[in-house]
């Protein structure tokens, strides 16, 4: 049950009245970070700027209501998802690159060959390329590039990226849309004017659910909104994954951790979660490998079970119970668990060490 791009951002009005303010004033730097938490809605706020920007029928009340046209010629492409000038730049198009050692890479980063293919131009590896970002705009508005997941540049990419940010094109933007605004470089900081996006408060997250287009239980519903802390996407692809099904799952294995019983089945079953999802993502769309389907799985899982123990934790903060600190070293191993497993760690012996370590700061002996 995969839901298509949405065109209606919830919330944000501060940050929303700082992009009308400034680039929808031709007032501030072309090159924007759009920084947050995971499924806030960055991605969303970056293609209604681009539908703004691109369109030359775009009025007042537009940018006031932050809303692309769509009784244009140049809305009808955005909503369409077609337009020649809005370039969105992904890991996944390592899949699509002429080069053999390139698409064979695992998408764990955005390689410098598609940052030449797909925006700057170069030559790599007997490889030549244009660079989209100097050519003429198809429709002569402008163009945006997106770059989605910008914190996976290597620092290589970073550097080659600068000169472009600093001094591009005539009405050509770029936006950088990351959880990790810290793992972008100063000097992509000094080039780059920022936005910030926070998670949804109860009211916006009440008008999103409302605005939902897709059928769902009404409980499970409830449950994702509440699992996504503010979050709309993280709450679709809860629902998209059906971690609702597993919720009961890894809530008795987190039962037994607080019984002082260790849940000896817990790796299996994560990995059985993770792989489970993996197989479906890659079915469904091409350019989506297992690999970097079963690292989207893992982040979703570990979210869950994260919630799980922060549930815990202040249940032991309100009960004023020293179980809070176990719970909060617990919540600090499943992160590092998560990034070890994102710096290419093997999957399986990651989530089999789990288990120990979560049982070692919980003070438990695995049977």
């Amino acid at each position: 049950m995969n839901m298509p791009p949405s065109n209606i951002l919830h919330g944000h009005e501060r940050t929303v009245g700082l992009i009308q303010e400034s680039i929808l004033g031709s007032r501030s730097m072309p090159s924007w970070i759009f920084g947050g938490p995971l499924g806030v809605g960055k991605f969303t706020a970056a293609r209604l700027l681009a539908g703004l920007l691109l369109d030359p029928e775009t009025r007042p009340e537009d940018v006031t209501d932050f809303a692309p046209r769509t009784d244009t010629d140049s809305g009808t492409l955005f909503a369409a998802g077609t337009h020649p000038d809005l370039h969105v730049i992904c890991k996944e198009q390592a899949l699509e690159s002429p080069i053999q050692k390139v698409r064979d890479q695992k998408q764990r980063t955005i390689p410098v060959a598609v940052l030449r293919q797909q925006i700057i131009g170069g030559v790599i590896d007997g490889h030549t390329f244009d660079a989209p970002a100097y050519m003429k705009p198809h429709r002569g508005t402008g163009k945006v590039f997106i770059i989605d997941e910008a914190e996976l540049i290597s620092e290589i990419g970073q550097n080659l990226l600068l000169k472009t940010l600093e001094e591009p094109p005539p009405r050509t933007w770029f936006i950088l849309v990351t959880t990790r605004p810290d793992r972008l470089l100063p000097t992509i900081h000094s080039r780059c004017q920022s936005a910030q996006f926070n998670p949804l408060d109860q009211s916006a997250m009440s008008a999103w659910k409302q605005a939902l287009e897709i059928e769902v239980a009404p409980a499970e519903l409830d449950w994702a909104v509440g699992f996504s802390e503010g979050a709309p996407g993280l709450a679709v692809a809860a629902i998209n994954e059906e971690l609702h099904s597993w919720h009961q799952t890894f809530e008795g294995m987190i039962d037994d951790f607080a019984a002082g019983r260790f849940p000896a089945g817990m790796a299996s079953e994560m990995e059985r979660f993770i792989d489970e999802s993996a197989v479906a993502a890659e079915k469904a769309d091409r350019l989506t490998s297992k690999q970097a389907a079963g690292v989207r799985a893992t982040k979703l899982l570990i979210n869950l079970i994260s919630s799980l123990m922060r549930s815990r934790m202040h249940t032991a903060i309100e009960a004023g119970s020293p179980g809070q600190e176990a719970w909060a070293d617990a919540i600090e191993v499943l992160a590092r668990s998560e990034s070890q497993i994102e710096s290419n760690v093997n999957r399986k012996l990651a989530l089999a060490g789990l288990g120990s370590a979560l049982a070692d700061v919980l003070g438990l002996v695995e049977s």
